[in-house]
């Protein structure tokens, strides 16, 4: 008996395989509420930066709710001013305490 072959649309695109492989979902969608908080603090010169630095969070394995904070602490020292690091800071921890609360949108 053969398996039955899942529909085009059923596989992940290959760019959407290297841009989240093995993401969960609640992470990915916290990760792009991080990118974005990054970007407006930094500027639109910040995407460049946002994808560098998710390509090395990536690497380094810890992509799990739990590795969330070691991303928000690779996006902020990006941040040179102190006052916006802050704010940054501030803003990425209450979202990931909405996480933990599960409470993410």
């Amino acid at each position: 008996m053969s398996r039955p072959i899942p529909s085009a649309a059923a596989i992940p695109s290959k760019v959407e395989r290297q841009n989240h492989p093995n993401l969960l979902p609640v992470v990915r969608r916290v990760i792009e509420q991080l990118n974005q908080l990054f970007i407006d603090h930094f500027g639109l010169l910040g995407k460049g930066l946002v994808d560098d630095i998710f390509k090395h969070w990536l690497h380094a394995g810890k992509t799990g709710p739990s590795g969330l904070r070691h991303y928000v602490y690779a996006l902020g020292v990006q941040l040179e001013d102190p006052g916006v690091r802050k704010d940054f800071t501030e803003r990425a921890e209450r979202l990931l305490l909405h996480l933990q609360s599960g409470y993410v949108s």
